[in-house]
């Protein structure tokens, strides 16, 4: 387990058909500062129209390290301490939102109704909500 006790991290957004999917892929990849390969599933909106959904999924130590490193200095933290609690699920998946034409544009700022999506996966043993809250602080306090 990594010193944040992050077990994974996924990143996750969908492209419409009048969007360049590779232009969104450029999105989600100014979170990362290594190579990722990103998963993609065809589905198909209301009224027929498709939407392949893109996400990048990290499991490994030093992938979990180096966002989360490169991600503190692009979010502002102070507003993730604030909204920690309601940000958690009972499971310690902890959610944040941005949009797209926001961050295609380099700004990080957090949008609840944004459609990029990232889930960080806090585990402590025992499972305690408590704990993960406290290590959630202790991340995005620093």
């Amino acid at each position: 387990m990594n010193p944040f006790g992050i077990a994974w991290i996924q990143i996750e957004t969908f492209s419409h058909a009048t969007e360049d999917i590779e232009k969104v892929k450029s999105v989600l990849s100014k979170f990362f500062s290594f190579d990722i390969s990103f998963n993609e599933n065809k589905t198909y909106g209301h009224f027929g129209n498709e939407i392949t959904i893109i996400n990048v999924e990290l499991s490994k130590n030093k992938e979990i390290k180096d966002f989360v490193s490169n991600f503190l200095t692009i979010v502002d933290k102070s507003y993730i301490l604030e909204t920690l609690e309601k940000r958690l699920d009972a499971d310690g998946i902890l959610f944040i939102r941005m949009g797209k034409e926001r961050v295609f544009n380099d700004d990080f700022t957090i949008d609840d109704n944004g459609d990029i999506l990232i889930s960080m996966k806090f585990v402590t043993y025992p499972k305690s909500r408590e704990k993960v809250i406290e290590n959630g602080k202790l991340l995005f306090g620093n």
